[in-house]
């Protein structure tokens, strides 16, 4: 599943997310239980003081890939300990929201004004502001950024 796009948003006072109906939709599609059944979704800590929102899939892969990888026992620990005390398992109510856990929003400093971006294969969340300030950043430090993603997929030439 790809998730795509950027959707501004408010966390409400009991720190809900509304997911938006597009993004629903495709998790519902993707999903293998019945329309009855909750959806649930990870949310963890992110990069750069957001949070990640990942399907049981996609989280259940990265675990996967933390068993295959080639670092050290004592850098996966080091990692694991971190990134899994820093998710949540929430449901997706039917009312299209999450429940964001006030400790992993409080790490990231989110607030109410938010940005839910489309970043492959996870959702991301962040502070509208932050968004703004670093998009603005990142396209004038390379205006041709967006022009062409060949630049970003191809390797440099050594």
């Amino acid at each position: 599943m790809v998730f795509t796009g950027t959707y501004e948003h408010t966390i409400d006072a009991k720190n809900r997310l509304a997911i938006p109906a597009e993004i629903r939709q495709q998790l519902q599609e993707q999903s293998v239980r019945s329309p009855d059944e909750p959806i649930y979704l990870y949310v963890t800590a992110g990069e750069g003081e957001s949070l990640c929102l990942y399907t049981e899939k996609e989280f259940d892969r990265r675990a996967e890939q933390l068993n295959d990888s080639d670092r050290s026992p004592d850098e996966i620990l080091a990692y694991e300990t971190l990134f899994y005390s820093f998710s949540r398992r929430v449901e997706l109510d039917k009312n299209g929201r999450v429940r964001l856990p006030e400790n992993i929003l409080a790490f990231a400093r989110i607030e109410s004004e938010i940005v839910l971006l489309g970043v492959k294969d996870h959702l991301q969340i962040r502070n509208r502001k932050t968004w703004q300030d670093y998009i603005k950043k990142a396209l004038a430090s390379d205006s041709q950024r967006l022009v062409n993603p060949r630049r970003v997929m191809k390797r440099p030439q050594q």
